[in-house]
């Protein structure tokens, strides 16, 4: 699958925020030690850790928050 077909699929499954309308899937971190991730594109900081696994990110980082294999999207 090519990046724009991997956007598209997360554009096409992504839930709608409530409060701004903006596009976010769930993620799942399969990393060990805790991760700090400030997103590409929105500048959001992300917290991942064995603890908080999963989380809520706007696809519009999660496009390569997913290349790094440390992460799945879940629904």
């Amino acid at each position: 699958m090519c990046c724009g077909q991997r956007r598209r699929a997360l554009k096409m499954s992504g839930e709608q925020d409530e409060s701004g309308g903006e596009s976010l899937v769930k993620l799942l971190y399969y990393g060990h030690a805790p991760v700090h991730i400030r997103g590409p594109v929105t500048g959001r900081l992300y917290q991942f850790s064995r603890e908080q696994t999963t989380q809520a990110v706007d696809a519009r980082d999660a496009v390569s928050m997913l290349r790094t294999r440390l992460f799945r999207q879940t629904r």
